[in-house]
């Protein structure tokens, strides 16, 4: 927690805090794999008011208070279907409908605030600012709404699948895992990938050198196991997951990422 750097440092004045107003997602119960279950300063169980996503939201420390610190700018009203929030009273219109990037956002308008940069200028470059090389990436493949994101743990993954969920268009899903030695060879972190209640979710397309494994994860939290189609050949996965038109979201990981991609952008050049 970036929190531990505040508080490790009592005597340093400048140490400012943010954070984001719960948002309509946010939890009471975490939902996720997280951490930071316990206090680092005394050990004590934290108590959490909401969960914005795995173990990220608002908490205290009941012992010595860890987490109750003032905040220097706080996000407010977010909306991420209409992909806008608030800080001091000024709305800022970004081109991002997750709730990790507000704190992104949150972070880069605390610092630029210290350096009394105009708001005008810090709105102009939020709205712009885009992310690609399937971070992210939102495309459109043979005319086909498209939304590729890199994951490569639990947590990347469980982020993906929310904003996934917090999306009720019907879609489908491709799921590309590789366990080459930059992934790592253990891929039991899929165990704590949330695939429960998935939303509108029609059909899920898994590839990879551990296509099966993915699948096999995904059949055991209760998806219909005859809407999963493994592939360990990377273009057939894609081709077939491109044979409907019918909203995707693709999910690779780190090694898996690029070679998707490009077999996904391959389609547009026939």
């Amino acid at each position: 927690m970036l929190q531990d750097f505040g508080q490790a440092n009592p005597d340093n004045h400048n140490v400012y805090y943010f954070s984001v107003e719960k948002y309509e997602y946010a939890t009471k119960e975490l939902k996720e794999a997280g951490e930071g279950k316990f206090c680092p300063f005394c050990n004590t169980r934290i108590e959490y008011e909401y969960y914005q996503y795995s173990h990220i939201g608002k908490f205290k420390c009941p012992n010595c208070n860890y987490g109750d610190n003032e905040i220097y700018k706080l996000a407010t009203n977010v909306d991420l279907k209409n992909r806008t929030f608030s800080v001091d009273d000024v709305t800022y219109k970004i081109r991002f409908n997750s709730i990790y990037n507000i704190y992104n956002f949150i972070a880069v308008i605390s610092c630029v605030s210290l350096y009394s940069i105009e708001t005008e200028i810090v709105q102009k470059a939020l709205s712009t600012f885009i992310l690609n090389n399937g971070r992210l990436e939102e495309l459109e493949i043979k005319g086909v709404p498209t939304i590729i994101n890199l994951a490569k743990n639990p947590t990347g993954c469980n982020v993906s699948l929310r904003i996934l969920n917090e999306d009720d268009d019907k879609k489908e899903l491709l799921f590309v895992l590789n366990d080459n030695l930059a992934d790592g060879h253990d891929v039991s972190w899929i165990w704590d990938i949330n695939f429960d209640d998935l939303n509108n979710v029609s059909r899920i397309v898994t590839a990879g050198t551990r296509a099966y494994d993915i699948a096999i994860r995904i059949k055991t939290s209760g998806f219909d196991a005859s809407k999963i189609e493994p592939f360990l050949n990377l273009k057939e996965a894609v081709d077939n997951f491109y044979k409907t038109d019918v909203k995707k979201y693709v999910i690779a990981n780190y090694t898996s990422l690029q070679p998707t991609r490009k077999e996904i952008l391959a389609l547009n050049s026939k």
